[in-house]
């Protein structure tokens, strides 16, 4: 119960660092970029609800699919965010 506990916390964490990274002013995503990220969270809301409802299955592994659904969110957002700030670094500083 130890593990899968450490793992909902991990859930919770990851959701809000994909909340801080959506709600920053200054960041503006593509629209296919966000439709993949909600289309993740979606299946992990999905995941969450299954594991929740369902008091045989693989709690371990469903948690595991669940996280690494909510990272490829965070990463698409990460990702967007890390590549429009090296695009502007370049833009400013040109490499000789």
């Amino acid at each position: 119960m130890k593990i899968e506990s450490e793992k909902a916390f991990r859930v919770k964490s990851l959701s809000k660092d994909i909340l801080e990274h959506l709600m920053e002013d200054n960041t503006s995503y593509k629209h296919e970029d966000l439709k993949h990220v909600i289309e993740m969270l979606a299946r992990s809301v999905s995941d969450l609800v299954t594991l929740y409802t369902d008091r045989e299955g693989d709690h371990e592994t469903a948690l595991k699919g669940t996280i690494s659904k909510m990272r490829i969110s965070y990463n698409v957002l990460q990702y967007k965010e890390t590549s429009k700030q090296v695009r502007k670094q370049d833009k400013y500083h040109p490499q000789p």
